[in-house]
């Protein structure tokens, strides 16, 4: 017996100590019951099927909408043209040292020889000249990465036998790729949900915010409200402390009728609209368009300035609603919107938006990351193209599709960034080697999630275990140091959706009679 214990505490602690043995054994009974439905889960699902399924929709789908995007290409020398459509990549193929191509090559070959498994990227383009089509052909212009088990992997409709004979490892889950003969998986990257207004509250006031987005084009449009009510905005080209009703006016919005409308009848709200109308000095649409294309065209005569002003409006103002004069009228009240939220977050009516807060984050998996180096690679070889027109042109030399082409232009800037894991957009560390060192290590990687901000700055918040966590990541698996709580896991059993389209809800809704106020 322990010195200074007598029989009645030892039996209170034997207990005790009976009473927590119990409850630990009805938790993994607990657990035991559950396993049919954890077993089954897994069975039939694959840890990597949402990079899988993301990667998927970037081969089929988001490749086209970008040649759409770029179709045509004009050179300096407007009689030439060149029209792209029929995008297609291939399943990995390989050409040897003495030129000769082969079909089938598979994942094991690419780790072995040190090569890269990647596909050919295969276009049809026509070039015209003077209007009339002198070259049409279908042309290699790259090649792209192919992910493990996608719908262009070799492995993919596969038996374990056949993924046996291949060298593969059956329980392999796939989702990554092999580059140079390295494997290599893209980090799930947390962003700030695109087309989303966030109320945040600032030493100067409230400020509303959205992160408008149309295709690589990423703009910040801000609405702020100062203590004494007046309602400024800036969006990317925008002059410094640019009015809201300049900009209102300037859209479509001229008497204070109109502007009245647009806003919600509220008693603190119609303070700030004649606060705002009193102090705006312009009192046509033309003098408010002046305002703009003084700043994006200064010293310019006055019709160029408000083309100027037009065309920057359309282009770099909330894009996501439109790019044209049709949509102007919606971008007016989409800022109206954003004003009326930040004027009653002023006056207490309305609470303030958590960043933290996982309804306002966004996870960019390997598909959405692939499309934004592919969207930026086919950039560069268009300009690419450009130029070597204009060279065969002014050298006159023949011109025809095969001397403008050359395929290391959309090659060489994928191999780079899945290589040294150089992103886009000052993103570092995006990719990196997948360890192998057991077999959870792997799964590990394919489910890390990393948030860009800054790892030497505190964000202590940003770190934090938020409520919105809970079945989503995992509280306890995150690194020490510099970037403990911005490099999180996925759950086990969390999983993530693909990108969808909206136009068939928009449609639904526009047959219903819905209309935009």
């Amino acid at each position: 017996m322990p010195e200074g214990r007598n029989h009645k505490d030892c039996e209170e602690l034997s207990y005790r100590g009976k009473n927590r043995l119990l409850s630990k054994s009805a938790i993994v009974v607990r657990f035991l019951e559950n396993w049919p439905v954890i077993e089954s889960y897994f069975k039939g699902k694959n840890l990597a099927q949402m990079e899988i399924d993301s990667f998927n929709q970037f081969v089929d789908k988001k490749l086209d909408e970008i040649v759409e995007e770029n179709s045509e290409i004009i050179p300096k020398i407007e009689e030439v043209k060149v029209e792209l459509s029929d995008i297609e990549i291939r399943a990995p193929s390989i050409r040897e040292a003495d030129g000769s191509p082969r079909e089938t090559f598979y994942p094991m070959e690419a780790r072995i020889r040190n090569r890269s498994y990647a596909g050919e990227i295969w276009i049809t383009m026509k070039l015209f000249r003077r209007d009339v089509e002198r070259d049409v052909r279908r042309t290699c212009i790259g090649e792209l990465p192919i992910m493990l088990k996608s719908n262009r992997c070799w492995l993919t409709g596969k038996n374990l036998d056949e993924i046996m004979e291949m060298d593969e490892d059956p329980m392999d889950p796939g989702g990554y790729f092999i580059i140079n003969g390295s494997e290599k998986v893209l980090m799930t990257q947390e962003v700030l949900a695109s087309d989303r207004v966030l109320i945040a509250k600032e030493t100067k006031g409230v400020a509303a915010e959205v992160i408008s987005t149309k295709g690589a084009f990423k703009g910040r449009v801000r609405v702020t409200r100062s203590p004494d009510g007046i309602l400024n905005v800036t969006f990317p080209a925008s002059p410094r402390k640019l009015m809201l009703f300049v900009l209102l006016k300037a859209l479509g919005l001229k008497s204070l009728k109109e502007i009245k409308d647009a806003f919600p009848d509220e008693k603190e709200i119609d303070n700030d609209i004649l606060v705002n109308w009193e102090n705006t000095l312009v009192k046509t649409e033309e003098e408010a368009l002046d305002k703009i294309g003084k700043y994006v065209a200064p010293g310019q005569i006055i019709d160029y300035r408000l083309r100027r002003a037009q065309e920057v409006i359309d282009a770099f103002l909330l894009p996501h609603l439109g790019q044209t004069k049709e949509f102007r009228l919606a971008k007016a009240y989409y800022l109206v919107m954003m004003a009326t939220k930040g004027i009653e977050k002023s006056f207490g009516l309305r609470g303030e938006d958590d960043k933290d807060n996982y309804s306002n984050k966004r996870l960019e998996l390997s598909g959405k990351l692939m499309e934004h180096l592919f969207r930026y690679s086919f950039k560069y070889f268009i300009k690419d193209l450009r130029f070597q027109i204009d060279r065969t042109i002014t050298r006159r030399r023949k011109l025809n599709i095969s001397t403008v082409v050359r395929p290391g232009a959309v090659s060489e800037r994928i191999r780079f960034a899945m290589s040294t894991g150089n992103w886009i957009g000052r993103a570092t560390g995006v990719s990196k080697f997948m360890d192998r060192v057991n077999y959870l290590s792997p799964i590990t990687d394919l489910r890390k999630v990393k948030s860009p901000l800054n790892k030497n700055r505190e964000l202590y918040e940003a770190r934090d275990v938020h409520g919105t966590h809970w079945g989503r990541l995992g509280p306890i698996e995150t690194p020490d140091g510099p970037q403990c709580g911005l490099v999180k896991n996925l759950a086990l059993m969390a999983d993530v959706t693909t990108e969808t389209d909206e136009t068939p809800i928009e449609d639904i809704l526009n047959k219903k009679g819905v209309k935009l106020k």
